[in-house]
């Protein structure tokens, strides 16, 4: 029997239900002339391309460090969820121009057509809610970006069939123009949403450092372990909520290098345990005036 990875039903449940509201929203958008629909469909194609780019960042993130990639995939997933920003962005453009065309030809739509686009956008927010859910649950379980990304696209595409249902009520009663202004609030949600997944992605990519208060807990449970004397020299970067790096642990200078190579396994397995730190490189250096920074001040 064939086993699926959370990550892999994740993005099978995204490909399905996406690909039926693109057909259902897309086809009624153009009967009816809804442009806030329209543009609440082509926001569902993007939750495909999204969900694409989720499983293929994904795939790749998890595969295991090699002569190319020494260190690893993970950022492979950041990578993917920059693409998922920009691709918001992009089709942003295209749903605010037609927007901007149809506010300043406004074309009502027709009273016995209205209770189709309500429908949609019903059912809509509902399956978007419950994939939001979903995909955020399953985002933080195994600790993906590119998923929880894809999450609050989801997220973004639920909130925008609220306003396709006001501007079914607004076309109820003769307000024509608001049709075209929901249709800009949707791209201002998606813009939002980009900026969100952005903000998020850009400093891991960056290797951005560890805040203070991580550097004082690597130090102060390092300097629990009975022979570690001293703690300098800590570069930490970020990495898919994890931290990584390097530091040095100084020691007894008559102590054996076995000896101190297990220290230093056990000062790692110390820091691991507190769920914060990954794959951290521990220096050895003797415990000397010229080695320690306190006999250095």
């Amino acid at each position: 029997m064939v086993s699926f990875s959370s990550a892999t039903i994740a993005n099978i449940l995204s490909v399905g239900v996406n690909s039926l509201l693109v057909a259902f929203k897309l086809a009624i958008g153009f009967f009816t002339g809804s442009i806030s629909l329209i543009a609440d469909g082509f926001d569902s194609i993007l939750d495909l391309v999204t969900a694409t780019f989720a499983g293929v960042g994904e795939k790749i993130s998890k595969k295991p460090a090699d002569s190319s990639h020494p260190f690893g995939h993970q950022k492979f997933q950041l990578v993917f969820s920059i693409a998922i920003a920009l691709t918001l962005f992009i089709s942003s453009y295209f749903i605010a121009s037609e927007a901007i065309e149809r506010l300043l030809n406004p074309e009502p739509i027709p009273f016995d057509k209205l209770y189709l686009i309500l429908i949609v956008a019903i059912v809509s927010f509902v399956g978007k809610i419950a994939m939001s859910i979903n995909l955020f649950r399953i985002g933080k379980k195994i600790n993906s970006v590119v998923i929880i990304a894809n999450a609050k696209n989801y997220r973004t595409d639920a909130f925008s069939s609220i306003f396709v249902i006001i501007a079914v009520v607004g076309s109820y009663f003769s307000i024509g123009w608001l049709d075209p202004v929901c249709a800009f609030i949707i791209v201002g949600l998606m813009i939002f949403t980009g900026f969100e997944i952005i903000k998020v992605s850009i400093p891991d990519l960056l290797d951005k450092g560890a805040p203070q208060e991580v550097l004082d807990k690597l130090t102060e449970t390092a300097l629990s372990h009975p022979k570690v004397k001293e703690v300098h020299i800590v570069r930490l970067r970020t990495i898919l909520g994890y931290y990584t790096g390097n530091f040095h642990i100084l020691v007894d200078p008559q102590m054996t290098i076995f000896k101190a190579h297990e220290v230093s396994e056990e000062v790692k397995q110390d820091l691991e345990r507190e769920g914060i730190f990954r794959e951290l490189m521990i220096h050895l250096e003797p415990f000397t005036p010229e080695e320690s920074l306190e006999g250095k001040s």
